[in-house]
């Protein structure tokens, strides 16, 4: 992360309003075009792409992100619409049959590369974690579950969900950090 994006996240995390509206015309029209060329609905896309915006500004005060702006939203949009199509995979495949095409304004071609790379990156190293520690990684970030309800689901206690999302974030970390150098 930059120093400007370092400090425009603290100011975020402060409240400051003014540093999360730059934040949002930013990113949000590219972020729509890429959430709009997975779910091929703009109505969702536009839908997940503010509940990403939402998600940072309600979590701000913990929100804590070790590699670009950019990648962290870019990569937040693609969860939340995995999550959407999971969700809704029957009608999903009834729109399979309409035509659909790409949208204008859409990410250019160096940011798409940045973008697979990172996420590539990301998908390999949490397919590399232990079965547990992946098992209760992607119980968190994709599902969406709160330590306390993985910890019901597994028949585990807080304090090992705990250890094993730390164990978990250290990897993706020491990972990023290789990738940025």
């Amino acid at each position: 992360m930059i120093l400007s994006e370092q400090q425009q996240l603290r100011r975020i995390r402060k409240g400051d309003l003014a540093s999360f509206e730059k934040l949002f015309y930013r990113f949000y029209p590219g972020m729509c075009s890429y959430a709009i060329s997975l779910l091929r609905k703009e109505e969702v896309a536009e839908e997940v792409v503010q509940d990403v915006f939402y998600n940072v500004w309600k979590n701000r005060e913990s929100l804590w992100i070790t590699v670009s702006w950019q990648s962290y939203l870019y990569r937040s949009v693609y969860n939340n619409a995995m999550m959407y199509l999971r969700k809704h995979r029957r009608e999903l495949l009834l729109d399979e049959l309409q035509p659909f095409e790409q949208p204008v304004g859409s990410p250019d071609p160096l940011e798409e590369m940045q973008y697979h790379e990172v996420t590539g990156l990301v998908s390999r190293t949490i397919e590399r974690l232990p079965g547990r520690t992946r098992e209760i990684f992607r119980l968190n970030r994709q599902e969406g579950l709160k330590y306390k309800e993985i910890a019901g689901k597994l028949d585990i206690s807080v304090k090992t969900v705990e250890a094993h999302m730390g164990k978990a974030l250290k990897a993706l970390r020491n990972s990023l950090e290789k990738y940025g150098q």
